[in-house]
């Protein structure tokens, strides 16, 4: 071989290997600017209602960005923290975790994981790393008792909740409020199930307030409302959905208190993923387009054009900011 040719092969040789060397490392570098978004629930996200509406929000940040997205079912409070370790560890963007119950967990991991951004639906604690969506649920179920109040024939109602997490109870509170306020002496049993998907317990406790002389019944416990719409799907009997569009649960249900939990996620991630993210509290309200109330077709006619016209004051009210809840 000339030295000419033994020369070019050397730089040749040194040309091959470096540009090796560059492509191994930009493989690390492209997976490492990769979008990634991962979603705790305590329940299934086929529950017709709380964590399918969060996994749909999952699925339309995959949409809006391509980002690598992943599921996680945490039912029990000890997996929290392993749950938000393990994604932050592996380079997740932006950790969704959706309820009240994780707010504390999310907390000691934004403080252990700086460069991960965690969002919880619910709950009070934030940092620069870490904000609650808050969800304003009681603006729609207040108007939802008011629907119950006028077509209650016993003045009683009932409200089945998972467990007692402030942003649940605040919305039976006022699905109460709502209903007093549109029949003067109305009372509303709330009582919880300790339990997001046991739907067993959700219908046994469905079925003591109906022997009770409840007929109008609203709920807020994901999952285990399944057994709820089942029980309650009797002549006499209505039923209010929450979190999403559950009109077509059971033969009964009068309207859903819809919160548009999909786009809240997207709107989130996109900030995240160019850098506009801000750590504090995001309230979202009827005002804003995130809560409604979704009335059922079927019963348009129950209601009178006097009655519909208080509940549609009452709604001007919310959106004004002057009635209480």
């Amino acid at each position: 071989m000339s030295q000419l040719r033994y020369r070019t092969a050397v730089v040749c040789a040194a040309l091959a290997a470096a540009l090796a060397l560059m492509l191994g490392g930009c493989g690390p570098k492209r997976d490492a600017h990769v979008f990634k978004v991962a979603l705790l629930t305590t329940g299934p996200v086929n529950d017709h209602g709380w964590n399918e509406a969060a996994y749909d929000g999952l699925l339309e940040i995959r949409r809006d960005t391509g980002a690598q997205i992943s599921n996680q079912v945490t039912e029990n409070p000890s997996q929290f923290p392993a749950a938000f370790q393990g994604y932050a560890s592996q380079g997740y963007n932006l950790i969704l975790a959706h309820g009240d119950e994780y707010s504390e967990a999310a907390a000691g991991a934004a403080a252990q994981f700086p460069a991960t951004v965690f969002v919880t639906t619910g709950g009070n604690r934030s940092a620069a790393n870490l904000a609650p969506l808050i969800f304003e649920t009681q603006q729609g179920t207040y108007l939802q008792g008011m629907q119950a109040g006028f077509l209650s024939k016993t003045g009683k109602g009932g409200f089945v909740g998972g467990e007692s997490f402030p942003p649940v109870s605040i919305a039976a509170d006022a699905f109460a409020k709502g209903m007093a306020a549109s029949r003067p002496g109305a009372t509303v049993a709330i009582t919880y199930i300790h339990s997001w998907n046991d739907a067993q317990k959700a219908k046994a406790q469905t079925e003591a307030l109906m022997s009770e002389g409840v007929d109008v019944i609203s709920h807020n416990c994901d999952a285990a409302a399944a057994g709820l719409f089942q029980s309650a799907d009797k002549p006499g009997i209505y039923t209010f959905g929450v979190n999403s569009d559950q009109n077509t649960q059971a033969s009964n249900v009068f309207s859903s208190t819809y919160l548009d939990i999909p786009h809240a996620f997207a709107s989130v991630a996109a900030s995240v993923e160019t850098h506009r993210f801000k750590g504090e509290p995001m309230l979202l309200g009827m005002k804003e387009g995130d809560v409604r109330v979704i009335n059922n077709p079927r019963f348009a006619s129950l209601l009178t054009p006097a009655q519909r016209a208080k509940i549609s004051q009452a709604q001007q009210r919310v959106f004004a900011g002057t009635l209480s809840l």
